[in-house]
């Protein structure tokens, strides 16, 4: 494909031009920002004003001999010049950029100047290092050669030196299982860890917490080490220190998501011994919290109430806790929040008998009946469970707004997902077991078309237990003809 432009004759943009890129550029970068969440890989990218016009065109064969020429240069500004432009590229890599990176000197080059002792040439070359970390799988691999010499700097005293070869380690973490135990072997996680301890610095700390979240990522083989080196309590330590900077405690709540996810009862143990989920709850307690904060926290305490009914209940015996998990579902300003928070309490509910009278006096349960009812389906799936929990741990079928329920109930039933079809089955039958004087079979009576539905899935379900359950609650339903 030709390129859009002249590649040595290029017109001087107008402002329109200028902001019409703008603003494409901003566009892709939250696009590209979207993808790194999920990737668990941060891009350092120039703003629109750092970035250079050419940047912008496309990258051809002669551009990449140019950008050769200017790394291999013996003038010191021009080679330093050279890696600015190639770490701008690396953003948004051609095929021909990701070629001579995978394939060509590029990791050589890289590798030279980070062994030299020329910060600013040092700076940027770890600044490619950290796009080409987090780019494609073959590049990411080749940005591992540079591993050893990268976590030598991230003990540099020098402090954005320090911040950009941990933000290239972290990148490097989230390839994968392999790259994790290459990096641990080059003794990323004991530097990593130690700065978490000792830095003052918030952007480095933050920077810091988001390597050791994806280097704490599972599987792993030395997850344990991180109990050993005593992060959970550097994550306290750091908490109270940096407790009114909240993108700070945004990226310690990260850590602490991964040190809590699938973890054993001691490591959980050892995570709240700590003090830090503590110090989170504190933190998220205050009104003016925003969601990017909340989600991280949120998500650990979910992790946490997942646990055995004893952490279940160290959370549910938290009157802060209570308050934040009923705001939370309260919450219309943010989706993700709302269904986080849904999660944590149908682990909740899950646990005790006690466990599920501490959330209903806290008032859950008419949060619950608005959600089932007025929610998109996954939103509904989430407080549809912590309401059947609610009835069978708790012991309070009884006690729901059963009537104001059943028929959101009976429409789970009618849908094609699986789980909710169960769940909907399942209240019915909690309604017909229950309720006095067959109030459940009153209930279903008044519902237009709800018996329809059920004979419906009796004849299309594929599930042999579904169909025994269902056809035995049509048989008591008919059971008495004066319904």
């Amino acid at each position: 494909m030709p390129p859009r432009f002249k590649e040595l004759y290029k017109p001087r943009p107008t402002n329109s031009d200028v902001r019409h890129r703008r603003l494409l550029h901003e566009s892709q970068l939250r696009q590209l920002q979207r993808e790194q969440l999920f990737m668990g890989k941060r891009l350092r990218l120039r703003t629109p004003q750092e970035s250079e016009t050419e940047s912008e065109y496309e990258f051809t064969p002669s551009t990449i001999s140019a950008l050769v020429a200017g790394l291999q240069s013996t003038e010191r500004d021009e080679r330093v010049a050279a890696l600015a432009n190639l770490s701008t590229r690396l953003e948004q890599p051609s095929h021909e950029l990701r070629a001579y990176v995978e394939s060509g000197s590029c990791m050589d080059v890289i590798s030279k100047v980070l062994a030299a002792s020329d910060a600013e040439a040092t700076l940027q070359a770890l600044w490619c290092l950290t796009n080409i970390a987090g780019g494609e799988p073959r590049m990411a691999e080749r940005a591992l050669e540079a591993a050893p010499a990268v976590v030598s700097l991230a003990e540099s005293q020098s402090v954005d030196l320090q911040n950009q070869a941990i933000w290239a380690l972290g990148n490097m973490a989230a390839e994968g299982e392999c790259a994790r135990n290459q990096l641990y072997a080059n003794g990323a996680v004991d530097a990593i860890v130690n700065v978490v301890k000792t830095t003052q610095d918030s952007g480095v700390l933050q920077t810091a917490c988001f390597a050791l979240s994806n280097l704490a990522r599972k599987p792993s083989s030395f997850f344990a080490n991180l109990f050993d080196l005593c992060v959970p309590q550097a994550v306290a330590q750091q908490l109270r220190e940096f407790e009114s900077d909240a993108e700070c405690v945004a990226e310690l709540a990260w850590v602490c998501v991964y040190l809590s996810a699938s973890s054993s009862e001691a490591q959980i143990d050892a995570l709240l011994a700590s003090g830090s989920v503590g110090l989170l709850v504190e933190f998220a307690a205050k009104s003016s919290v925003g969601s990017a904060t909340l989600i991280p926290i949120i998500r650990t305490l979910g992790n946490v109430a997942a646990g055995t009914d004893a952490q279940t209940h160290a959370l549910a015996s938290n009157a802060q806790f209570v308050t934040l998990l009923v705001r939370s579902i309260e919450s219309t300003s943010s989706r993700a929040v709302e269904k986080e928070a849904l999660w944590v309490l149908s682990s909740v509910t899950a646990g005790t008998a006690d466990d599920v009278d501490i959330m209903v006096r806290a008032g859950v349960v008419s949060d619950l009946a608005r959600i089932v009812g007025t929610q998109n389906f996954d939103i509904r799936k989430e407080a549809a469970r912590s309401l059947l929990n609610i009835a069978i741990v708790g012991h309070r079928t009884q006690d729901l707004p059963n009537r104001e329920l059943a028929p959101h109930f009976v429409d789970f039933v009618a849908c094609q997902d699986e789980e909710l079809v169960r769940m909907g089955v399942q209240f019915v039958a909690l309604l017909f077991e229950h309720l006095p004087n067959r109030q459940g079979q009153k209930i279903l009576s008044q519902i237009v078309g709800a018996i329809d539905v059920l004979e419906n899935l009796v004849a299309v379900t594929s599930d042999d237990e579904t169909r025994s359950l269902v056809s035995a609650l049509i048989d008591d339903y008919y059971a008495d003809l004066s319904l």
